[in-house]
């Protein structure tokens, strides 16, 4: 199972022993790269390689959420070249051009920039992932990410749906603003890039800053 990757870079297998065919699905639009979240599988097929490794955490609500109230405007059509310059300085390989018609996204925009922003990935039965969440860091500590956040857990909270969201394991910042936000931690999930062509074994050191790039400037 995969996103096509205009959407999203993941994809899924449903066990470690399946050898997924990454050859068939990149005929029907895979791409190049991607990454394995929660299961990885234990080999690849031949001309692909392992590029990384790192961890996010599965954080759900765990009760007693603060009070909250809707807070930034909706994005649309017209915000898509600001999301994308925004989440470029973010999380550059997770956010893609079509990530936005996953669900709503909402911003927050200081003159023509957009300061801040946050949205909606995956959708489960009763649960909807809050995802995206990201501060420009022009205009980082002013409460942004906690106000968009907010936001989007009300409007769950009014369609009769629980949130949920991922971060990077080494994201200390938005782990310790979603704890006080009420968040637990559900699980620890493995996150593996593989990309397509001759690139040698896994090098020294590229399990940690796989994690660490992204964690810098986003928060989901």
């Amino acid at each position: 199972m995969w996103y096509p990757p205009s959407i999203a870079p993941f994809l899924a297998v449903p066990a470690p022993g399946v050898v997924p065919d990454l050859e068939s699905a990149r005929r029907r639009g895979l791409g190049d790269a991607a990454y394995f979240v929660g299961v990885s599988p234990n080999s690849l097929p031949e001309g692909w390689r392992i590029v990384s490794r790192s961890y996010i955490l599965q954080l759900f609500p765990a009760g007693g959420a603060e009070p909250a109230e809707d807070a930034g405007t909706v994005l649309g059509e017209s915000d898509r070249k600001a999301m994308r310059e925004l989440t470029q300085i973010a999380f550059p390989d997770y956010f893609r051009e079509r990530t936005s018609e996953l669900g709503t996204y909402l911003g927050i925009y200081e003159g023509a920039t957009l300061a801040a922003m946050a949205g909606e990935r995956l959708a489960l039965a009763g649960w909807r992932e809050i995802s995206a969440v990201c501060t420009h860091p022009d205009f980082a500590g002013r409460g942004y990410a906690r106000r968009l956040t907010r936001a989007l857990m009300l409007r769950h909270r009014m369609r009769g749906t629980a949130s949920f969201l991922h971060v990077s394991e080494g994201n200390s910042a938005a782990r310790g603003l979603y704890r006080s936000m009420g968040f637990t931690e559900r699980a620890r999930l493995e996150l593996v890039k593989v990309e397509r062509g001759d690139l040698g074994p896994l090098r020294p050191g590229a399990a940690s800053s796989a994690g660490t790039v992204a964690s810098r400037t986003s928060l989901s």
